[in-house]
């Protein structure tokens, strides 16, 4: 008797040139949370659910602990869709899976703008 699998799309393999390190994500996002200024962060919190003490100590750097799904959650509010990819695989830290190299072209150019802006 042979089990039948339901339909799924297949899981192809990830390209790895699309990445980028959970450092160069949250710096990204940090830059970005400042560029909203006094009072903006409340609203944009509200706006997309996101819990406003975690985004606080994550745009001032003052997490306790990694937290890759809060990161990947604010990055797609951010308009900067990503996947988690934990790669190297001895590594605990995921790094981030861009959807094709536009996305990756246009995150690398946003975070120069936002690292040589301060």
């Amino acid at each position: 008797m042979e089990v039948e699998c339901p339909v799924v799309a297949p899981l192809p393999f990830p390209d790895l040139q699309l990445t980028v390190t959970y450092a160069e994500a949250l710096c990204y996002a940090q830059g970005r949370l400042k560029m909203l200024g006094n009072g903006g962060l409340k609203p944009f919190c509200a706006a997309h659910q996101l819990t406003y003490p975690n985004i606080i100590n994550l745009k001032n750097g003052k997490l306790k602990r990694e937290e890759p799904r809060l990161l990947q959650r604010l990055l797609g509010c951010l308009a900067v869709p990503t996947e988690l990819l934990h790669y190297p695989l001895a590594s605990k830290t995921p790094c981030f899976l861009l959807p094709d190299a536009e996305a990756l072209a246009k995150f690398r150019e946003q975070l120069h703008f936002l690292t040589n802006a301060e």
